[in-house]
């Protein structure tokens, strides 16, 4: 999961998995594939930097796991 911080300042987590498309528009827009989409606060780097950051924990997380056993 990523945090996105809506206009309002409430935190929004989301399945990056469920991320159909992110635009500027100033704010940034994510929608997702079911159709919803939120104006947010993060720019597109923190969105990326989120996922690249959860995708690297998880496979370090596999790596660990398999060098255990």
């Amino acid at each position: 999961m990523i945090e996105l911080i809506r206009l309002n300042g409430e935190p929004l987590y989301v399945n990056y998995l469920q991320i159909l498309s992110i635009e500027k528009i100033p704010e940034t827009k994510v929608k997702l594939t079911t159709g919803d989409y939120y104006l947010v606060k993060n720019t597109l780097e923190d969105i990326e930097e989120q996922i690249m950051r959860f995708l690297h924990e998880v496979v370090i997380f596999r790596e660990k796991s398999i060098h255990a056993g």
